[in-house]
Parts: C-alpha cells; sequence; structure tokens
C-alpha cells in the first residue's frame, strides 16, 4: 500500500517537474499554468485522483498530462501589435 502512494505526484509538484524540463530545453518555452491544469483535472481531461482538496496524478501519467494540457504562451504587447 505505502509504495503505491509514492507514485502519486501533487499535481503542482507534477507540473514543476514538466515545466524544469521544458526550461532546461528551452530557457523561452511556454509553461503549463495550475490553474489550466486544475480545470483539465476537474473536468477529467488529464489522468488524476482527488484527495481531498488536492489533485494528484501517477508520474507514470506525466507524458499524458504533457501531451493533453495546452502550453502557455506571451500575449503580444501593445506595442508589437
Amino acid at each position: 500500500m505505502a509504495a503505491e502512494h509514492k507514485d502519486f505526484l501533487p499535481l503542482t509538484e507534477a507540473l514543476a517537474e514538466l515545466n524544469r524540463a521544458r526550461l532546461a530545453r528551452d530557457a523561452n518555452a511556454p509553461c503549463y499554468a495550475p490553474s489550466t491544469a486544475y480545470g483539465y483535472a476537474a473536468a477529467g481531461r488529464i489522468p488524476a485522483e482527488r484527495r481531498g482538496r488536492a489533485y494528484f496524478v501517477r508520474r507514470a501519467d506525466l507524458p499524458i498530462v504533457a501531451d493533453r494540457l495546452p502550453l502557455g504562451g506571451r500575449w503580444p504587447s501593445a506595442a508589437a501589435v
């Protein structure tokens, strides 16, 4: 039973891990937004398990989460438009 719980990460830690990996490859890469991830988890669009007020994902599901979540982008500034 204890080994089963070690496989789970809080959603915020999973996003931090995914974002660190993206930024290690490209410092200007867009990142995953926690608010979007929580919305997708609540809607069942990414594999997540709710425990109390927090969502958890399996470490093995991180590639699926990365594929299904949209990446945040930068809006063009008013000067650039």
